[in-house]
């Protein structure tokens, strides 16, 4: 398999580099909607809110989940890279503790005490991606 058949994926958060690998596909949602990037795809730049983030190469697939991020793909480089709050794998997601921090989230939305514009669009964007997540795990 050639090198042009695969691309470097590079997935970051604030705390640790996630991954850094090369691959043959990666599944993702950004706010324009679901795609999939191949090698040599057109160069693209797009946010997300919450995303499965689902990687594919000959031997196995993985899946990840996503919150808060952007998402670059440089056709000559031949990579792409998601920087994100926060990404891991789906099946260590704790959703119990998701439960708890989005209905944190809704008390202060609700509560709204105090808070700038910019913390309320925060907070209900925190939301929006934490339903999302929680959701696709009934899925």
């Amino acid at each position: 398999m050639s090198t042009r058949d695969k691309f470097r994926l590079i997935i970051r958060t604030p705390e640790e580099e996630v991954i850094d690998r090369e691959v043959e596909s990666v599944y993702l949602t950004t706010e324009t909607g679901d795609m999939m990037l191949l090698p040599g795809h057109a160069a693209f730049s797009g946010s997300i809110t919450y995303s499965p983030i689902i990687l594919k190469d000959q031997t196995h697939e993985e899946e990840y989940v996503s919150r808060r991020g952007v998402v670059f793909f440089s056709n000559i480089k031949n990579e792409c890279h998601v920087l994100c709050q926060q990404a891991e794998l789906k099946d260590r997601v704790d959703y119990d503790g998701l439960q708890a921090y989005l209905a944190l989230i809704e008390a202060h939305i609700a509560k709204g005490d105090g808070l700038s514009d910019i913390h309320m669009r925060f907070l209900r964007d925190q939301k929006l991606a934490l339903v999302q997540e929680i959701e696709s795990k009934e899925a």
